[in-house]
């Protein structure tokens, strides 16, 4: 059944349905590929796509020219393709960009450029200049935006010993291209004990922040998260994955690891959590969740994503996108059906659904590294890595899952 789902795609090349989406067939994000030419789309919090109006905006790092750098391509939904690329980053070598949508077509980016990070306002058209908001020893920034809330930029930054999560509110007004510099704050007061790394940003539509990071102040890895109101000051930090210490793991270190959250703020007041969780270390790493209604403040019990037909196989690169009206979407990889596809789950009336495996991004080769994001109508935008074999050169591909409405229930 799900091979015969990947297949379908050739035989109705306009539109294949993945449950509540109808997917278009793929397309090339770059023409830059090749026998030497590597894609990462490797964001903190896995932003690596986002939609302001009618253009949606892919940020990655590449190669192409012997050096790391960071790039932006822009399609405009009454274009067939995108536009061609340019490069965000300058500086020796650039990593792991970031994007979050602004308004009228912009876009934020965020990246990691010779040790420090930087930001700048991108469009189909124009591009800001860039500006520097952390020196040597910074990385993995990560990006949100909200009319009320604003646009903050939250990133890793070494703090003696360990490195700590600080986090950045930039002044940015509707249809400009230039940001202003803010007050960067650390998001948790307490002292160090461990490294906080690869930071997630929800901006609210009720004007608060909320923001998660993988923390190793235990001795192992968990999800710690932490929440601002409309005043930016944020509260003491709480832990967001549930821990299981039992005969089986016991004996296996000092505990289970979770790793790379990914945040998406939702109606109002509420936000969800998508994490790496090895729980059961037998199987790997499995997809779990998490939801708060508050602001952050609090977040329910962890939740499986993925469905029993991967439980013997782990889950990697989990992502997660919502329109903000409550639809909401995962996606992750994994080779269940004996190589790397991309997988789809949405919560439904009665717990998670079935998964299934995205028309398009599934089959021969590795499909992997996905992101997505949710447009205004709850179109599903997705990005993701191609490969013909696991240490083949890439390719970088998207392509859109338009919206039934009807088969979406997003009850929690």
């Amino acid at each position: 059944m799900i091979r015969a789902l990947a297949v379908a795609i050739f035989i109705f090349p306009a539109t294949v349905s993945a449950a509540p989406w109808q997917f278009d067939q793929p397309i090339d994000v770059t023409p830059v590929h090749g026998a030497k030419v590597f894609h990462h789309v490797e964001a903190a919090g896995r932003k690596s796509i986002a939609v302001s109006g009618a253009s949606v905006a892919v940020v990655w790092e590449d190669n192409r020219d012997g050096v790391s750098r960071c790039y932006v391509a822009v399609k405009r939904s009454a274009e067939s393709g995108f536009e061609a690329d340019r490069p965000v980053s300058g500086g020796k070598e650039a990593f792991e960009p970031s994007i979050v949508s602004l308004h009228d077509g912009r876009f934020a980016v965020a990246w990691e450029q010779d040790g420090g990070v930087w930001s700048r306002v991108v469009s189909a058209t124009q591009m800001g200049l860039p500006l520097k908001l952390a020196g040597p020893g910074s990385s993995a920034a990560s990006a949100g935006f909200s009319p009320r809330a604003g646009l903050w930029i939250a990133w890793s930054q070494q703090d003696g010993h360990y490195a700590g999560i600080h986090a950045e509110k930039l002044g940015y007004a509707p249809a400009a291209d230039r940001l202003a510099p803010g007050m960067a704050v650390s998001v948790d007061g307490a002292p160090l004990s461990g490294d906080q790394l690869y930071p997630s940003v929800a901006a609210l539509q009720t004007g608060g922040v909320v923001i998660a990071w993988e923390d190793r102040r235990r001795g192992h890895t968990t999800i710690m998260y932490s929440h601002a109101g409309t005043g930016g000051k944020f509260v003491a930090a709480t832990q967001m994955n549930e821990t299981r210490r039992d005969a089986r793991n016991a004996a296996v270190g000092p505990g289970t690891g979770a790793m790379r959250v990914a945040l998406a703020a939702e109606a109002g007041n509420s936000v969800a959590a998508v994490w790496s969780d090895k729980r059961d270390f037998l199987s790997g790493y499995d997809v779990y969740a998490a939801f708060s209604s508050d602001g952050g403040a609090h977040f329910g019990a962890n939740q499986m994503v993925q469905d029993g037909f991967g439980d013997n196989t782990p889950q990697w690169h989990p992502a997660i996108a919502s329109d903000r009206r409550g639809k909401l979407a995962v996606v992750w990889d994994d080779n269940r059906d004996g190589s790397p596809d991309i997988w789809l789950a949405w919560p439904t009336a009665s717990g998670w659904s079935d998964n299934v495996n995205v028309p398009g991004a599934a089959g021969a080769g590795v499909q992997s590294d996905p992101s997505i994001a949710m447009d205004s109508q709850g179109n599903l935008h997705l990005v993701w890595l191609e490969k013909q074999a696991a240490d083949g050169p890439t390719r970088l591909r998207y392509e859109m899952g338009r919206a039934v409405a009807d088969r979406l229930n997003t009850q929690k």
